[in-house]
């Protein structure tokens, strides 16, 4: 299930399993995840880096937030991870438990599991998750364009590097799922994205 967001808020994503749900990226309109869970028993909370635009509810749900420790720091400074452009309020946690992850953590879920993919560049301890055939991108990767490096932890070359790595290790049937505008399949970026093409021709 998608909650759409929109330039300062992220979609927010839910899976679902059996009567399991994993939630990614929660940051607005806790009413609406609250009705999307019902019936369901979440899992876990899994950020794909510490913007507040991605993290803004984790505080309201105890169960394991997984992220990378590398945007820990990032997530609870006002300035570095936007609240207070956003006049947002970093999140507090109730008993939440933090899970660091690194690259190709598998990430339990019911009876199958999510690939972590690390993919600095957006930020430090930005990534990415594989389900399935679907990848959840955050910043990293959207639908005719890529994430920005100019703010705190963002690097260019990073960037390049991570975006290399999951046209080159994923399959191109994959399905993006990106933190805002609209999904995409690797194959169409490849074929449409003009900042993709480029570094892919290096």
């Amino acid at each position: 299930m998608i909650l759409r967001g929109n330039d300062d808020l992220s979609h927010i994503y839910i899976l679902y399993r059996f009567d399991g749900a994993i939630l990614i990226d929660p940051s607005h309109d806790l009413a609406f995840i609250e009705a999307a869970l019902k019936g369901y028993t979440l899992k876990a909370i899994l950020l794909t880096h510490g913007h507040i635009d991605h993290t803004a509810l984790i505080d309201h749900f105890n169960v394991p937030v997984y992220m990378h420790k590398d945007d820990y720091l990032l997530m609870y400074d006002a300035d570095q991870s936007g609240a207070k452009s956003l006049k947002m309020a970093l999140p507090k946690f109730k008993g939440s438990d933090i899970q660091f992850i690194k690259d190709l953590d598998k990430i339990p879920f019911m009876d199958e599991t999510l690939t972590v993919y690390h993919t600095p560049g957006h930020t430090k301890g930005s990534v990415c998750y594989l389900y399935r055939n679907e990848l959840y991108t955050g910043d990293t990767l959207f639908k005719g364009g890529v994430g920005r490096t100019d703010l705190v932890g963002g690097s260019t070359a990073q960037l390049n590097k991570s975006l290399k790595r999951l046209f080159t290790e994923c399959s191109q049937t994959v399905k993006i799922f990106p933190g805002h505008d609209g999904t995409t399949t690797l194959k169409d970026e490849k074929k449409n994205n003009e900042y993709i093409q480029k570094i892919l021709s290096k």
